[in-house]
């Protein structure tokens, strides 16, 4: 039996679990999950690396009541939290679309938004507890290659340490894209549906967290 610890690319996840499941699994018990993938193991914790949403105030909502529901329900869940910067696309007006030297007064642009700082705390975090020996097993939730030098520091750290790669449904990559360090697996449909929260969590301090009407 190992010890297992677990660094969770929320952002990753999500847009894995809605483009194959719409929003059947968003409401997550991630610990849950965590054992359902790695028995007998020990899960020491899950980091959980996200971003509340910019732009959308319901979106953010829902998700805050998640991630209070989830660390109410599972202490072992540690949520770190990224940010989003704000980005202006200067390509095309939104009201002409035509290149932004349009004759529109004044022109106007497409904002979107970037995520930041997620894929490095999730790297750092991981490369930290190989060096100080936490846990001999690492499973690391995403398909985002740039996670990659992170597994590699992983493994050139602590040679004796496991490497796993969940993949999220529809988004196993090509293990030719993969370090030789990681082992890569998909999660499950019925892992998933065994992982789910209680429709309501109750807090510490009585407080209850229901499971938006938007997710059911």
């Amino acid at each position: 039996m190992g010890r297992a610890v677990f660094y969770v690319d929320g952002m990753n996840a999500y847009h894995g679990f809605r483009s194959k499941y719409g929003r059947e699994f968003l409401w997550l018990d991630w610990a849950a999950l965590a054992q359902q993938l790695r028995q007998p193991d020990e899960v020491l914790v899950v980091r959980y690396f996200t971003t509340i949403v910019a732009g959308e105030p319901d979106a953010a909502h829902r998700q805050e009541t998640y991630l209070a529901a989830l660390t109410a329900h599972r202490p072992e869940v540690q949520v770190v939290r990224g940010r989003y910067k704000k980005k202006v696309n200067k390509l095309r007006c939104r009201v002409c679309a035509e290149r932004w030297t349009c004759a529109c007064t004044p022109p106007t642009y497409h904002r979107t938004y970037e995520e930041k700082l997620t894929d490095v705390a999730l790297a750092v975090a991981m490369v930290r507890d190989a060096a100080e020996r936490y846990g001999d097993v690492s499973v690391v939730v995403s398909t985002d290659s740039d996670m990659n030098p992170a597994i590699e520091a992983t493994a050139a750290l602590a040679p004796d340490r496991t490497v796993y790669l969940a993949c999220p449904p529809g988004r196993q990559p090509e293990k030719k894209h993969l370090p030789t360090s990681v082992t890569p697996f998909l999660i499950r449909r019925d892992q998933l549906a065994a992982s789910l929260l209680p429709d309501v969590v109750c807090g510490a301090q009585g407080q209850r967290y229901a499971r938006p009407a938007k997710w059911r």
